[in-house]
């Protein structure tokens, strides 16, 4: 099986330098001995081509494990990436590791970046950054917020039978958010992506928010930030998912994430 590893850095950085770095730890170890590896510092694993606008350099190595390993600057958001794919002998995933290579990328693209833990992704609009994260066994979290506190709540749970413990969908949800105090909502069944799920609906509530309502009729414009969210159940991976989404505009915000969110893989495709 091959394995990626990916770094990442605002602001640009010496190229040659960690490229250098990165070679002289695979060939000697953390234990300062032979690793019996050897690199190639010239080996052109992606073309320039592949990656416009970014500064790029790439290196491979092969003996008991092989690898490829890309380092750039991007000239557009101005961050360094580091990424590496590698594998066992006798397996011979050139190939494979490329294409890995060249689908990897720093910013969103059409608006949108991509967002994910444990084999967990989802698409969100650019703007928002990662506010924390849970990671345990069968759950996976992650919580994403803009500067104007728009946010998104992202979740995938397993062994769905004792997560509900013999609850419907709606009871389940219902009694998960029966003590939140930041929104006021309602919810009710509804097919989503094709499953059993929930729909979730509402505002969220804020302090002094008559005196910010008054001001608002005088100024007509609508004050509330409003709160959706869903949850479903993939019975194809028997996994569990939940999206919530505070924002002005969280219809298309919603949307636009669960749509992303890839819970089973098709067996026609």
């Amino acid at each position: 099986m091959p394995r990626l590893q990916v770094k990442w850095s605002q602001g640009r950085i010496d190229l040659e330098k960690k490229r250098a770095e990165y070679a002289k730890r695979l060939t000697t170890g953390k234990r300062k001995r032979p690793t019996g590896l050897t690199v190639d510092m010239e080996a052109k694993v992606i073309s320039q081509r592949s990656k416009p606008r970014k500064d790029l350099v790439t290196f491979a190595w092969r003996g008991p494990q092989c690898g490829m390993g890309a380092l750039w600057n991007c000239e557009i958001c101005n961050r360094a990436l580091i990424a590496q794919v590698s594998w066992q002998q006798p397996e011979r995933l050139h190939d494979v590791a490329r294409q890995v290579l060249e689908s990897l990328d720093d910013h969103g693209i059409g608006g949108w970046e991509i967002w994910g833990v444990d084999g967990f992704a989802f698409l969100a609009p650019e703007g928002y950054a990662l506010a924390k994260w849970k990671r345990m066994t069968r759950y996976v979290e992650l919580n994403l917020i803009t500067k104007k506190e728009a946010t998104i709540k992202a979740a995938r749970w397993g062994m769905v039978s004792l997560v509900l413990s013999g609850r419907s969908l709606l009871d389940w949800y219902k009694q998960e958010n029966r003590g939140r105090r930041d929104v006021r909502w309602t919810a009710q069944e509804m097919e989503i992506k094709g499953h059993p799920g929930v729909a979730a609906w509402g505002e969220r509530r804020r302090l002094a928010g008559g005196i910010r309502k008054g001001v608002a009729r005088l100024v007509r414009r609508n004050p509330a930030v409003h709160f959706a969210g869903c949850a479903w159940h993939c019975d194809e991976s028997n996994r569990l998912y939940l999206v919530e989404s505070i924002h002005p505009d969280q219809g298309d915000v919603l949307k636009g994430v669960v749509d992303s969110v890839l819970c089973h893989e098709d067996d026609d495709e």
